[in-house]
């Protein structure tokens, strides 16, 4: 996930309670800040508390086509101070836009975007607003003020209006890197004097990482990362939450179709420690039951979790406990988005499987029931810190088991 989605993630909290559900649900797995600014941060954290399904992550550094790394570093000073001071001062809905991309629109969007890694570049720029009366003159503008892309009402977007806003992004992304470039160079010397002790005591390199979790990659989703961007980093031993202490994040982002896959690789022995896959989530809430249809569903969802155990992660255990939990909004009547399966180890080892409600597999991890059940509680606790601050009421969550 680079920064202008994580932008747009986590500045939706000024949107509609069903798409800062949608955009908090797409970075569930991410779990650790790393690289944005103050008001970032800021954000960030009130986006963790919107629904609380986790920390977000962003890599320290991103190996990306030196074409782009070549037109991003050529871009005048003038112009990158530009960009910073505009994200500094968007406080609301940035990076937001006037209407959801068409389905035209995503699939050219992912087309492009591969293209304009390879070299195709837009011929001219994305035109700039600064008050709404100025934006209202243009069918297609990026105003300033407030960060929201003014998207054509009767047509869709031209290829080159595309590729237009996503040399913008990056130049946003490239902007936002280069302000904290003295801090980020500092922290990434710092994680090379950690990643030599691990690997003095015995624990493997972050090549070694990279390699293990390219082999999952191609085993779980059948990708060899061609076409994506891959960055990685090493999580110190007291990094929170827990799970994440003492590992390397390996991640690929295929941004021009919003997908991304991540690993946790243990820095100790090069085990797996979870992976995750964020895509779109308008299947997902297309496919939600009801609260009265929900049960029906949990003991397929739990054959196909199984399913992904043996045939995609080769695990095949006996177990003592499978379990289903999913969260129930009594006082709204909807369930979550997502089904946890937890496979209790006889050795209470646990495998967490994430499905959604057609059994498509989202997250995966290696747990134990005490953890996960804590997690789960804290989860529940946050959601209704979020209903209580953000929509100013009370509500009533349940979580179901099976």
């Amino acid at each position: 996930m680079n920064v202008t989605d994580l932008r747009n993630a986590v500045n939706g909290i000024d949107f509609d309670k069903e798409k800062q559900e949608q955009m908090i649900l797409e970075i569930r797995a991410k779990r650790r800040p790393r690289k944005y600014t103050g008001v970032m941060r800021v954000a960030a954290a009130a986006a963790v508390c919107v629904l609380t399904v986790g920390v977000i992550s962003v890599p320290v550094r991103a190996v990306v086509n030196s074409l782009v790394r070549e037109r991003m570093e050529s871009l005048p000073e003038e112009e990158v101070s530009q960009i910073t001071e505009q994200i500094q001062e968007q406080q609301n809905g940035a990076n937001s836009s006037t209407r959801e991309y068409t389905a035209g629109e995503k699939a050219r969007r992912g087309e492009l975007y591969a293209k304009y890694m390879g070299g195709l570049f837009p011929t001219g720029e994305l035109t700039m607003a600064d008050s709404e009366e100025e934006a209202k003159e243009h069918e297609f503008c990026f105003l300033t003020t407030t960060g929201v892309f003014y998207l054509p009402v009767n047509r869709e977007l031209t290829d080159e209006e595309i590729l237009q806003k996503i040399d913008f992004e990056r130049k946003q992304d490239y902007a936002l890197q280069e302000q904290r470039a003295e801090e980020l160079a500092e922290r990434e010397a710092a994680e090379r004097e950690q990643v030599k002790e691990v690997v003095a005591s015995g624990g493997i390199t972050e090549e070694q990482a990279v390699e293990t979790a390219t082999q999952y990659l191609q085993q779980v989703f059948g990708l060899d990362g061609s076409g994506m961007e891959i960055h990685h980093y090493y999580n110190e031993p007291d990094v929170e939450p827990a799970c994440d202490a003492d590992t390397y994040c390996v991640n690929w982002s295929d941004y021009g179709n919003y997908r991304y896959y991540y690993f946790h690789i243990d820095a100790s022995d090069g085990t797996l420690r979870s992976l995750s896959y964020s895509h779109e989530m308008e299947g997902a809430e297309a496919i939600r039951p009801t609260v009265s249809e929900a049960p029906g569903k949990i003991a397929d969802i739990k054959k196909q979790a199984q399913s992904f155990l043996e045939e995609k992660m080769k695990i095949r255990e006996s177990y003592k406990e499978v379990k289903s939990y999913y969260k129930v909004n009594v006082t709204d009547e909807t369930v979550s988005r997502l089904v946890d399966v937890l496979f209790v180890g006889e050795d209470g080892k646990s495998y967490l499987v994430l499905c959604r409600w057609n059994g498509e597999v989202d997250d995966f991890s290696v747990t134990t029931k005490e953890d996960y059940e804590e997690q789960l509680q804290e989860e529940v606790r946050l959601n209704l810190y979020y209903y209580e601050t953000r929509e100013e009421r009370e509500v009533e969550i349940e979580i179901v088991e099976d």
